[in-house]
């Protein structure tokens, strides 16, 4: 996939994020990754500072309210008994790592509200950039999960990775819920350049996927891990760079690409689960309402329970 010109892989790395590289828009590894004005620099420098580890000790939750979103802030992961700590880092769909970090703390009612706040309470890194400083993009993932493959994440400890849903459930088709390339998942309300999206966010997933299995040399593993199983990469300095090669090769998009202007959110087909309180689980009501929004159509649902609902207990 990520070989071949014409895959939806090689078109998702416009600088603005959510665009597509066609139109002659930049690549996102040909601007700055820092700073409010985007000045151009050589391919040459992203891919080298990735590979060498420099930007590992970014705040990776830059733009999120309070201390956790401060260009000097950053996660305090909870502390450990001996003295001895690791902060897997942590990849899936978003309602999928939502649900692990949930689950991690003992449920919905347990810990902080808020997708970063409740990963971090639950001792799991994870990529939560919403700042203008560092804007997000793909490059950023790239940069993400290659720190994650050397164990250079802040506070990882090692090179421990968890998958909030098993890789080899996913099926690029859609016959589990979650096609590839097909507007499924989440886009900001604001369009990019062109009026057209590159992808949604259930697209990231797969090609992370992707990039893991190319950098790291025991990559094939990863389709044999299960949900919440940790996974050490063999990180390939040489295997970065073949993927450094493929990706700035130029794309040729199919002359009959499918135009996306707006996505759908989908979710992965699981039986409907209630507590032992009658309450439905947040995957319950995430599917019941289609996504973050107001929940109310099933009983239940709220904000103070789901933190991607908008409704209140009151209205719940």
């Amino acid at each position: 996939m990520l070989n071949d010109p014409a895959h939806i892989f090689r078109r998702m790395w416009a600088a603005e994020a959510w665009g597509t590289m066609e139109g002659g828009r930049p690549a996102c590894w040909d601007v700055q990754r820092e700073g409010y004005e985007r000045h151009r620099q050589a391919s040459s420098h992203f891919f080298g500072q990735v590979d060498s580890s420099a930007v590992c000790n970014s705040n990776w939750y830059e733009g999120n309210a309070g201390r956790l979103g401060m260009v000097n802030g950053g996660p305090r992961f909870p502390r450990h008994p001996g003295g001895t700590q690791t902060t897997p880092a942590l990849l899936g769909f978003d309602e999928s790592i939502d649900e692990h970090c949930a689950h991690e703390l003992g449920g919905w009612n347990r810990g902080p509200g808020g997708h970063a706040e409740r990963c971090v309470a639950a001792n799991r890194n994870i990529l939560s950039l919403y700042g203008n400083r560092v804007p997000y993009n793909i490059c950023r993932n790239l940069e993400w999960q290659v720190c994650a493959a050397q164990g250079k994440l802040p506070n990882q400890g090692g090179r421990k990775m968890i998958f909030a849903v098993a890789p080899n459930t996913l099926d690029p088709s859609g016959a589990t819920g979650k096609p590839l390339g097909q507007c499924k998942g989440w886009v900001p309300d604001q369009r990019p350049a062109g009026g057209v999206y590159g992808y949604a966010t259930d697209d990231i997933f797969y090609l992370e996927l992707c990039m893991l299995n190319q950098i790291c040399t025991n990559g094939h593993r990863i389709f044999q891990m299960r949900a919440g199983q940790e996974f050490e990469c063999d990180y390939s300095s040489q295997r970065f760079r073949e993927l450094e090669r493929m990706l700035v090769s130029p794309a040729q998009p199919p002359p009959k690409t499918a135009h996306c202007t707006h996505a759908t959110l989908a979710k992965m087909h699981e039986a409907d689960t209630f507590d032992a309180n009658g309450l439905p689980s947040c995957q319950t009501c995430w599917r019941a309402s289609k996504g973050p929004g107001d929940c109310s159509l099933l009983a239940g649902c709220f904000k103070e329970r789901c933190n991607f609902c908008t409704n209140t207990n009151n209205n719940g």
